[in-house]
């Protein structure tokens, strides 16, 4: 896939993608250690599931979209939910032959069309990366729209209050995303395949640390959590986010081989691990081994070792899993595993019972998350302010 210009927001902007678009910036996660709210919760750092080849693979992060003529939009608060999300199959169809050319005029300022269709692309295309597609509806185009004018109105908002952000800044950000491509060669077709110049791309760029700058220094200050707050908020998901699930740190030997392969070559690998396994129940160090013998190359340099797992991480190799979860004690060893992946033999290094987090060891991401939260509100509503005192047309 060819690489586009985007401009990668910061984190301070991050918790504000996608809201009045109706996506999320990534799957609903519990305030402790990012694992889906309402399951159980780790405060530590855990490798993922095994996957192909053997290999864990992190969570996918949140990507900046891509677009067409502009960078990607900022994705701010300021219109009310829709009962059902954008973009949901089902929901009524636009005809792009009915957008019109002006789609929006901001206190005299127009949006046009490709501004529109290049937002909307950006927000299917982050969708997609988060596993939400988003199908091209009236409603997705809508809260794109809407979106536009938020970021137009913050934008004219922090001028008025003399944000202002330098040079260097701008031009570390378009820096950043230059380095991204293999090539001056690259990135220059990737302008004239955008339709737009540098000047555009560092205007788009002074716009969006503009308005994070402004977030940040003018509307986050109004955002205040208690200690009551967080406190309040530590009971009352104490069940259901601040359990600690049992955990396992294990490390395996991979022999590769393809599921579609023939019996005979099957056979070959299977006794190759039973072959491995005698050699560790007769002494042979592990992690030796696994350096020597085993296939998966992103954990033999590590003798092995995968991390600590959760069993419901190993859901989409539920032998492996099933196999992990069955060691009892430090260096016992499994039989031999079979998955889509080969064979392996996984030791258990260390298990750690299930518990739960202590008020003091998450404290300070709620407080943290509940902060967002509040900065959330007072930007929409900030923009609402905007809205009522401006002159917005809009004419989709």
């Amino acid at each position: 896939m060819s690489k586009k210009i985007s401009l990668l927001l910061s984190p301070g902007l991050a918790l504000l993608l996608c809201l009045g678009a109706g996506c999320k910036a990534a799957p609903e996660k519990s305030v402790v250690a990012g694992v889906p709210a309402g399951k159980t919760a780790s405060g530590q750092q855990q490798a993922a599931a095994p996957q192909a080849g053997g290999t864990t693979t992190a969570p996918p992060a949140a990507a900046p979209g891509a677009a067409g003529r502009q960078l990607a939009p900022l994705h701010l608060p300021g219109a009310p939910a829709a009962a059902t999300p954008p973009g949901a199959p089902g929901g009524p169809a636009l005809s792009l032959e009915k957008i019109p050319a002006v789609v929006a005029r901001v206190n005299g300022k127009e949006i046009k069309k490709g501004e529109l269709m290049d937002g909307a692309q950006a927000i299917q295309m982050q969708a997609a990366q988060m596993g939400q597609p988003l199908n091209p509806t009236a409603d997705l185009y809508r809260r794109t729209l809407d979106n536009l004018i938020n970021i137009q109105l913050l934008h004219e908002d922090a001028k008025a209050q003399g944000v202002t952000v330098p040079d260097a800044d701008v031009q570390q950000a378009v820096a950043a995303r230059k380095r991204n491509f293999p090539s001056e060669a690259d990135y220059k077709k990737a302008l004239a395949q955008a339709g737009i110049t540098e000047k555009d791309l560092l205007d788009r760029a002074r716009e969006q640390l503009m308005i994070q700058k402004y977030i940040e220094t003018k509307l986050a200050p109004k955002a205040a959590v208690s200690d009551q707050a967080v406190r309040d908020y530590y009971e009352k998901n104490k069940e259901a986010q601040m359990k600690v699930p049992e955990r396992r740190h294990v490390r395996h030997i991979l022999i590769a081989v393809d599921p579609k392969a023939p019996a005979a070559d099957r056979d070959k690998a299977r006794q190759k691990a039973q072959d491995i396994l005698k050699r560790l129940q007769a002494g042979e160090d592990f992690g030796t081994l696994a350096q020597q013998l085993s296939e998966d190359p992103r954990s033999k340099d590590r003798k092995g070792d995968l991390g600590w797992i959760i069993h419901e991480q190993t859901r989409n190799v539920p032998a492996f899993g099933d196999a992990a979860f069955a060691l009892k004690k430090p260096n016992d060893l499994s039989p031999v595993v079979e998955s889509p992946y080969g064979f392996q033999i996984i030791q258990l290094i260390e298990r750690q019972a299930p518990t739960t987090l202590s008020f003091d060891q998450v404290k300070d991401r709620i407080s943290e998350m509940l902060k967002q939260e509040e900065v959330k509100k007072v930007v929409q509503a900030r923009v609402g302010e905007l809205r009522a005192k401006g002159k917005v047309e809009v004419f989709l």
